[in-house]
């Protein structure tokens, strides 16, 4: 009987011929354009398509070494020596990766990847088959980098050891920015793998008289596109190179630009200045013309970009008055709302416009009125004055932009920002020195004077403040300890909001730096249960509350009573005072 069965089984495998085999199967739609990875061999010849200076596209010769096989997963490269005299000089430069490589007149791939400090212009090259699949993927309205933050971290891709074949590296070129500034973003960039270069802002401004500039060059395989941080009177634009153009869809750079998925960033032409030749690895100088679309995907294989579609950008004012001779200067500058972008270009573009507009690294004093727009949200206001070397204005002025944007939930689009500042070439702070009581022992309820000495930073004499401080009723007996400080030290007494919508209400109830405050400790304590402020619980509640289901983000605030006297200072510093609380 089993023989029989198998008899059957052969003559039906006889009759329905052989089995297809996966090198049988129908192939894969193929495209005229389109040169195939299988075809690809060792010596054969073709060409690559860049731009070297300006906008005009140069070709240059390569050859095939061989086809590397799973160099990343799923994702085999082809190995090429770039020929011709030009590689004798600079070899494979950043800014090149995507520039499209062909053969027999058709696109193969992207040039992607080289090795630092290699002695012959050897590149890999990743098949166009690969970066068209990213272009198929549908997209989810929910980009990176436009939700709430995730935290990225890289290697830099374009240093290290030269025996590893990495990615040849994407050059963002900066304008308006100092030399010290410059060196402070590319160590800020690095981790992201790219490396910073100054250059200028867009390229071909009429006003500026660049008739040389084609304004019009399209997008086009070998023309440089540009994904744009930041732009206006400071630019930060990431260059690289176009592979291919479908429609609307146009593909770069061979491999990532900072993994960041589906995204949305501003994607410009691109115009380079020069090829900069280096020892270790040669970079192209450049800048934007003119926004064409928005990269919509960043992949291993290489990025996407969508024609027409709009990727949105937050408009930054700061505008400087000379408290004394009334003299004013405004800088204007756009940033991506990317978050893992936003807040450092936010931090560089600020400093860099306090330093150019009054030299405020001296002795200065600086009056400030932020206005931040919110969507969805009516503009609120923040005031304040900072002194002394930098301002302080990075704790103070970024941390109102940052915690919204770090909201562990929500995304906040910021519409608008816009900085108000007065400087005053004189140093106003004041340091807490002493702090005295007018009697040492006191009862709950008891008013008690505070004698406050303060030291003026610009060696002025020194000044004494007075504080009329009543004992709260239900102050603890005994060593009773108050403090005096100044108002942008001490914690707003709101709880920790959960709505991006509460944040005006928790920067409203922040102290001011120009305010002298006494902290008088009390024998209450508020439980923040979930970001609902639960206020003078009993003490045994508010281990009940704590262990309740629901309410596992829990903070105990002790409870403060506090004094404030407005002072012409910022004061800086802290002192304590020891009274003894009898009943």
């Amino acid at each position: 009987m089993p023989f029989a069965r198998l008899a059957v089984a052969l003559l039906l495998a006889l009759a329905l011929g052989p089995c297809p085999s996966a090198a049988d199967e129908k192939p894969a739609e193929t495209r005229d354009d389109i040169f195939p990875l299988s075809a690809v061999r060792p010596g054969m010849k073709g060409h690559g398509l860049t731009v070297k200076q300006g906008t005009k596209i140069e070709r240059f010769e390569v050859e095939v070494i061989d086809v590397i096989r799973n160099h990343l997963v799923k994702q085999d490269v082809i190995l090429v020596r770039c020929l011709g005299e030009a590689f004798a000089d600079h070899q494979i430069a950043q800014g090149m990766s995507g520039s499209p490589i062909y053969f027999e007149g058709k696109v193969a791939g992207a040039l992607a990847y080289t090795w630092a400090q290699a002695k012959h212009p050897i590149g890999g090259v990743t098949p166009i088959e690969t970066m068209l699949a990213e272009g198929k993927r549908k997209l989810s309205g929910r980009p990176t980098g436009m939700q709430p933050p995730t935290r990225i971290r890289r290697v830099a891709g374009q240093t290290g050891r030269s025996t590893e074949l990495r990615p040849i590296g994407t050059p963002i070129t900066v304008g308006g920015f100092s030399h010290a500034s410059r060196n402070a973003l590319n160590a800020a960039f690095a981790p992201h793998g790219f490396s910073v270069c100054g250059g200028g802002a867009v390229a071909g401004r009429p006003q500026r008289g660049a008739d040389w500039v084609n304004l019009d060059a399209p997008v086009e395989p070998g023309s440089a596109v540009v994904v744009d941080l930041l732009r206006g009177d400071y630019s930060a634009a990431a260059i690289g190179t176009c592979t291919f153009v479908d429609g609307k869809q146009v593909y770069g750079f061979g491999h990532d630009f900072n993994m960041l998925g589906e995204t949305l960033l501003p994607m410009s032409v691109g115009y380079v200045y020069s090829v900069i030749a280096s020892r270790d690895l040669s970079f192209k100088l450049g800048s934007s013309i003119r926004e064409i679309g928005a990269l919509v995907q960043d992949r291993p294989s290489g990025i996407v970009g969508h024609l027409g579609k709009p990727a949105r950008m937050v408009p930054v004012q700061v505008r400087f008055t000379h408290a004394v001779t009334k003299r004013e200067e405004t800088f204007e500058f756009e940033v991506t709302p990317n978050t893992v972008f936003f807040t450092q270009l936010l931090i560089f573009a600020l400093k860099e416009s306090f330093a150019r507009a009054e030299a405020t690294l001296g002795q200065n004093t600086k009056r400030y009125r932020m206005t931040a727009k919110l969507k969805g949200l009516e503009p609120w206001t923040y005031e304040d004055v900072i002194a002394g070397f930098d301002g302080g204005f990075q704790r103070q002025l970024i941390g109102l932009v940052d915690r919204p944007l770090n909201h562990p939930t929500q995304r906040p689009e910021f519409e608008s920002f816009k900085l108000d500042v007065e400087i005053e070439h004189r140093d106003r702070r004041a340091y807490v020195r002493t702090v005295g009581a007018s009697r040492e022992e006191v009862r709950p309820g008891e008013q008690v004077t505070l004698r406050v000495g303060l030291e003026t930073k610009d060696g002025g004499d020194p000044v004494e403040q007075t504080l009329d401080v009543r004992i709260p009723h239900d102050a603890p007996e005994g060593n009773y300890v108050i403090s005096v400080l100044g108002g942008d030290f001490v914690p707003a007494a709101v709880p920790t909001p959960k709505d991006i919508a509460d944040y005006p209400k928790l920067y409203a109830a922040f102290h001011k730096s120009t305010e002298l405050v006494a902290v008088l400790p009390t024998g209450r304590v508020d439980l923040d249960l979930d970001g609902h402020l639960l206020r003078d619980l009993p003490l045994s509640a508010v281990a009940r509350l704590a262990r309740s289901p629901g309410g596992r983000n829990t903070k105990l605030q002790p409870v403060t009573e506090k004094v404030i006297q407005k002072v012409p200072f910022v004061v800086a510093g802290r002192q304590k005072v020891t009274l003894r609380v009898v009943r």
